[in-house]
């Protein structure tokens, strides 16, 4: 297993307790583009996912809820990329 795999796993597994770096580096290995932010707010879109937009606040550990919409958002990817398939 990845690198990658790793970081989305501990997502799922502990949603309350990741730093903004952490779920960063999932997005962007995943293929979400940054797409500015304001202040300490960044925000990220998929290509394959126009409507979804998410915002990472430079927290540690994250709000529960930005995590949950991470991982939303991710598993609507994994599912499309598996209708692909």
């Amino acid at each position: 297993m990845g690198g990658r795999w790793k970081r989305v796993h501990k997502l799922l597994d502990s949603p309350g307790n990741i730093r903004s770096d952490e779920l960063i580096a999932v997005l962007l290995s995943l293929g979400f583009v940054e797409k500015g932010g304001k202040g300490s707010h960044r925000c990220f879109r998929h290509p394959e996912l126009p409507f979804v937009k998410l915002t990472v606040p430079k927290q540690n550990p994250l709000r529960r809820a930005y995590v949950t919409k991470a991982i939303e958002a991710i598993s609507e990817l994994l599912d499309a990329e598996d209708d692909d398939e």
